[in-house]
This record gives structure tokens, sequence and C-alpha cells, in this order.
């Protein structure tokens, strides 16, 4: 998230950052790049899923912005994968 590595892609699993209000880009990296940008108000929530897809040598990463309610939805059926506190 904004060149800084925040979290990994799992299969199953989701992890979460708390950001100030501003501008964000997503990206992800394997033998491509691909990314998603937003803005980000004060006390709002963005979701953003990433998929799969069949590359050359690996499967090639891309994050997309979901709507809220399927965000919520999502994550009631996968696992925290991120930073234990």
């Amino acid at each position: 998230m904004n060149n800084e590595v925040v979290g990994r892609s799992v299969p199953g699993g989701f992890t979460f950052v708390d950001r100030p209000p501003g501008k964000y880009v997503v990206t992800t990296t394997t033998e491509v790049e691909n990314a998603v940008t937003f803005q980000l108000a004060a006390g709002e929530t963005k979701y953003i899923k990433t998929a799969v897809s069949a590359g050359i040598l690996v499967g090639h990463v891309t994050p997309t912005l979901e709507f809220p309610e399927q965000g919520q939805s999502d994550i009631g059926r996968l696992r925290y994968v991120g930073p234990q506190f």
C-alpha cells in the first residue's frame, strides 16, 4: 500500500491496516504488477479483494475494490492472516 508491504494475499485469508484519510494505491506483484487506487475518508472502511489468474510462470494477483456489503460478508468466511497483536 503506497509502496509499503502491509500483508500477503493468502487463499482463504484476510488482513487489515488502519490508515489516515488520503489517496492510496494497493499494488500486487508477481511477474506482472497490478494496482487499484482509491481515496479513503475519515472513518471509512475499504475492502480490497485479490484474485489469482493464470500467468506464464506464476499466477497473476489482481486487487479490486469491493462494495462494503460484499467485503463485510466475505470476511465472515475468511481467517485472519496478518500480524499477531
